[in-house]
């Protein structure tokens, strides 16, 4: 069976758990699948494009439509918990996805602003909303990741730490955060 980016992406999304961003090489990688690592070299340059691969993945493999039609700002709302949820998934996601370039653009599907847009609504600002919001979840996640390493084991440097609510109920605080995100870009948008 020939390897493929796919091969490759979904051993390294494996090995993420074990072993952390900081862990995983392409050799480690090689390993796994059972090749030599200058094999993967023909399908990644680097490890940039890895993380690119691994980023397509991940959103590939998660639940990020609601079930049922939202308004405009639920579904940007809903987006949000779902890309939180997939990075939250895997150690280190969240910086998985920093920097990262989708390989599938086919995957982001219909834009969340698509009837305010045709409306007359900049599509440029709001584009610039749903990028804010995106930030708002890399970063937030990165942040939690760096306090519970994995869901639930809270990293032992902040335990006791003043403000312990701050640290230990998270979802409260992501929600909080979003709500000022979401907040803020109505009043961007004129909409508040």
């Amino acid at each position: 069976m020939a390897l493929t980016r796919r091969d490759i992406a979904r051993a390294g999304l494996k090995l993420l758990n074990e072993v952390g961003l900081n862990g995983l090489t392409l050799r480690l990688i090689a390993t796994e699948l059972g090749v030599k690592a200058p094999a993967l070299y023909w399908h990644l340059k680097n490890k940039q494009e890895l993380l690119d691969e691994m980023a397509t993945q991940m959103y590939a493999d998660a639940d990020r439509e609601p079930p049922e039609p939202l308004g405009e700002w639920e579904t940007v709302a809903y987006r949000a918990r779902a890309a939180r949820r997939m990075m939250l998934a895997y150690r280190d996601g969240g910086k998985v996805f920093a920097g990262t370039y989708l390989g599938d653009l086919s995957l982001v599907g219909e834009h969340a602003f698509r009837r305010s847009i045709d409306a007359g609504l900049d599509a440029r600002r709001a584009d610039q909303v749903l990028f804010t919001v995106y930030s708002f979840v890399v970063g937030f996640t990165i942040e939690e990741q760096a306090v519970y390493p994995m869901p639930g084991q809270l990293d032992e440097r902040y335990r006791g730490a003043p403000g312990g609510s701050v640290l230990t109920d998270v979802d409260a605080r992501f929600e909080d955060g979003l709500a000022i995100v979401l907040g803020g870009a109505r009043g961007w948008l004129g909409l508040a």
